[in-house]
């Protein structure tokens, strides 16, 4: 199994449990929201306090609200560490859960300013790539958290040509490794 293989696995693995947990939302809530932008500002590591939240509900009774509901997936990938290259950048593939990607990086500066541009298409915080009435997972990131030395990504929906073209800008800016990981733990599911 190669890199593209295990990343288009942990992809579709996700995907297959938020639309199942999608569908249970909407069947109790249908006046709910799927992927809803909110902000954060009390966690200074999001990027521009932006998180999609997976599901949000919409209550009427005596007050109106809302209620945050996200999908804990209980399914993961269990894997062998594998690693490659791609250019001169070394890159490890330890764990990988798509709603919980960290990657490790050895790149100095400023990473809001590398990651602007990414983030702005895969987040989308405008909507703009988001279709009214669609029936298709909308194809955006949830979140991404920045640290001293990783990045920290729920991938959402988001296609695996996020995950790659992330990867691709940390190359271009001169990483010379990557480990890529996350940061729980989660029962296996065996890919091998």
């Amino acid at each position: 199994m190669d890199g593209d293989d295990l990343i288009t696995l942990a992809r579709q693995l996700y995907v297959d449990q938020f639309v199942g947990f999608l569908r249970s939302q909407f069947e109790k809530f249908p006046g709910g929201a799927a992927e809803a932008p909110t902000e954060r500002p009390a966690d200074p590591t999001l990027y521009g306090a932006h998180y999609r939240v997976d599901f949000l509900t919409t209550l009427k009774s005596k007050l109106d609200a809302s209620v945050i509901v996200d999908l804990f997936a209980d399914e993961q990938l269990e894997f062998d560490p594998i690693e490659g290259a791609s250019g001169d950048t070394q890159i490890r593939v330890e764990k990988l859960n798509w709603d919980d990607v960290e990657i490790v990086h050895d790149l100095p500066g400023d990473m809001a300013g590398l990651l602007k541009d990414w983030f702005s298409h895969w987040y989308d915080p405008d909507e703009r790539r988001i279709a009214k009435g669609a029936t298709r997972p909308p194809d955006v990131i949830h979140s991404l958290g920045i640290h001293p030395g990783a990045l920290v990504i729920d991938f959402g929906t988001a296609s695996t040509d996020a995950f790659w073209s992330l990867i691709a800008i940390l190359r271009d800016a001169g990483a010379g490794r990557l480990v890529i990981r996350d940061t729980r733990q989660l029962p296996p599911e065996r890919v091998n």
